[in-house]
């Protein structure tokens, strides 16, 4: 692999460590301020809208992509320093908005388009470009597991300190991307000149993304830490636990999804996965005990981001390259758009009935598989 793909692995790594953390203590940060479960998921769900708004106006600024990426990764070493000296719910939303932070435990953010863009020219090989999409993605989950752990041994649970050590990573991601040379692209003048059939390709696409992130939604990291947190009272060190064994498991099977989609194919890979895990996901709640939950959490975590590298890999093969920091934009903008009614409805559903949220989750995410598969079986890597 390019070293550059390396480096972009490591600082994916330090950003999904910020975020999965994030995700976890975001329940328990907000208690602390006396927010309860459902304004919590309030709270999530407009930082959800903050973020979206942020991916979405972001790729229009004007810039070469290095001092974007440079002036993106400033953001968030800004936002981490605000939170560290300020404790409020309003700052903390305006923090989470500054610093384009992903409270969903997932990296949709604003790098993640351009360092798609990146890998994908400098692994021009098929194989090569599927390799490293599987350890680019490999290493977020890696170090989202390291998160966890360091969530579950920290007993002190000072919230000013954990942010102190995520301004760490901020800025370590920040030093990687002053060492990176960003390859630039032929930015089309207007949106006719993108040909029809690549047209068609980003709207079938975000279409779909759009019904996977709206089931995605009430299943992000805040969330599943909310529903156990709500159902069966775990600590914060306990959801620490929880995670560390999901993210291992995920992390795992994110090196496996080359392999199998270097024998089924990407499509294929994608979508006989994701049946799986949401499947698996579907039974959580059908066994009322934490354990029972765990063990079906897990299990929906052996296959649930098996389509991760695939995704990547086949939307930066289907779409030319000139028009992939554009789409891979598109794409991030509406699988958070798609994700942010999630947090809003589950908190209600969670206080209502809480199976009904991982139900509701897992029948949406299989839709989007029927649906993905009827629309691109075609397609052969």
């Amino acid at each position: 692999m390019h070293a550059y793909t390396l480096l972009l692995t490591v600082a994916k790594a330090f950003r999904s460590f910020i975020f999965a953390a994030m995700a976890i203590i975001v329940p328990y940060y907000l208690s602390s301020l006396g927010i309860n479960a459902v304004y919590t998921s309030i709270v999530i769900f407009i930082s959800l809208v903050s973020g979206a708004v942020f991916i979405l106006l972001y790729p229009r600024v004007k810039m070469k992509l290095k001092p974007k990426m440079i002036l993106l990764s400033g953001l968030m070493v800004l936002a981490f320093l605000i939170l560290i000296f300020t404790r409020n719910v309003y700052v903390f939303i305006l923090a989470i908005f500054i610093g384009g932070i992903s409270l969903t435990g997932r990296d949709f953010s604003a790098y993640q388009p351009v360092e798609q863009y990146t890998i994908s020219r400098y692994e021009q090989n098929q194989k090569s470009k599927n390799t490293a999409f599987s350890v680019y993605n490999f290493g977020s989950y890696g170090s989202a597991a390291i998160a966890s752990l360091f969530l579950f041994l920290y007993v002190h649970y000072v919230f000013s300190y954990i942010f102190m050590v995520l301004l760490v990573f901020a800025l370590a991601q920040l030093m990687i991307y002053l060492a990176i040379s960003f390859p630039e692209y032929s930015r089309p003048s207007a949106a006719s000149e993108i040909p029809g059939e690549v047209r068609r390709h980003i709207s079938s696409l975000s279409a779909l993304f759009t019904i996977d992130a709206f089931g995605g939604g009430f299943v992000t990291t805040s969330m599943i830490t909310l529903w156990f947190k709500v159902v069966y009272h775990i600590s914060l060190g306990y959801a620490g636990f929880i995670f560390i064994i999901v993210n291992i498991v995920t992390a795992i099977s994110i090196l496996i999804s080359s392999r199998i989609s270097g024998k089924i194919g990407l499509i294929r890979t994608m979508v006989y996965t994701h049946v799986i895990s949401n499947f698996f996901l579907i039974l959580m709640p059908v066994i009322p005990n934490l354990i029972a939950s765990q063990v079906f959490l897990y299990l929906r975590q052996t296959t649930s981001q098996m389509d991760v590298p695939a995704r990547d890999s086949f939307t930066n093969t289907i779409i030319p390259a000139d028009y992939r920091v554009n789409s891979n934009s598109v794409f991030t903008t509406v699988r958070t758009l798609g994700q942010v009614p999630g947090p809003a409805i589950g908190g209600f559903l969670i206080d209502a009935m809480p199976p009904s949220l991982l139900y509701v989750a897992g029948a949406t995410k299989i839709i989007y598989d029927i649906s993905l598969y009827v629309k691109y079986r075609w397609f052969r890597d």
